[in-house]
């Protein structure tokens, strides 16, 4: 493949990807008159308002508990985020340099949860959360998902790729096991930790029949489930304002991704013991 037909793929694909977005940021500069108007055809004036307008952000930032609603999938985001990444850093560094009996089917075993659809453990979770007491809670939303088993899978892997000769001269030094982690290990694995925390913090986003479940307090409820809730099929749908409150909520998690991508790809070139 050349350099031209190389490039061409790679637009055509990043291109896949951004239309949607750009749909929607110039849905949200859109009035509800002009929203249909290019529906169906694909021209300049798809991705360009004719009249740009600022009023369906106005009235997406007076609506009363959005501010509250986009907070609560930030800070959400954050706990969860962390809480994931720890965790995962000590499952994958057992299941990688302890040897127990039993190790590679507890292994196999988590992976295997991979291929359980959410929809099934739904009820069974929404009863468990329920009898603790954590229904409508922050912590009934954050702590049934906190232990990932992609994050466990992608840590351990890159725990692997460490040489084991790194373990043995920290010991040699009189490093115990979280010496060794910290000085040792952490250092070489620093983008498999933070593409683990960043996987996570943008999955809160993608969130919607967990805190529907398990949370009914408005002042509780996640941003991208609010949004759902602004869509009414008997009435006529405010689209300019749908458009405008979903790009406002994804901005936090743009942030963070532009934050952390030069982190993670820095950290990405220093894996493997260097």
């Amino acid at each position: 493949m050349n350099r031209f037909s190389s490039l061409t793929l790679r637009f055509l694909l990043a291109a896949i990807f951004v239309a949607p977005i750009l749909l929607a940021l110039a849905a949200s500069f859109r009035d509800n008159s002009e929203m249909y108007r290019h529906a169906g055809s694909l021209s300049f004036w798809t991705f360009l308002p004719s009249e740009p307008t600022l009023d369906a952000y106005r009235r997406a930032i007076a609506l009363p508990r959005l501010p509250m609603q986009l907070f609560n999938t930030v800070l959400l985001g954050f706990v969860m985020a962390t809480g994931t990444a720890v965790s995962s850093l000590l499952a994958g560094y057992a299941l990688s340099r302890f040897r127990f009996r039993g190790r590679e089917a507890l292994f196999l075993l988590m992976l295997f949860t991979l291929f359980i659809p959410v929809d099934v453990i739904l009820p069974p979770l929404f009863f468990v959360i329920r009898d603790l007491g954590l229904i409508d809670s922050f912590w009934g939303l954050a702590l049934p998902f906190i232990f990932s088993p992609v994050g466990v899978y992608l840590i351990r892997q890159a725990i692997e790729e460490v040489p084991r000769e790194l373990d043995h001269a920290a010991s040699l030094d009189g490093a115990g096991l979280w010496e060794v982690l910290r000085t040792a290990i952490l250092p070489n694995i620093r983008g498999a930790v933070i593409a683990c925390w960043l996987m996570h913090f943008v999955f809160v986003w993608e969130w919607y029949l967990w805190p529907l479940t398990a949370m009914r307090r408005d002042d509780g409820q996640l941003a991208q489930v609010a949004i759902a809730g602004l869509i009414d099929p008997l009435r006529s749908t405010d689209y300019a304002l749908v458009f405008a409150a979903a790009i406002l909520t994804i901005v936090p998690a743009f942030i963070v991704f532009a934050l952390l991508q030069r982190f993670l790809t820095s950290s990405q070139a220093t894996t493997g013991g260097k």
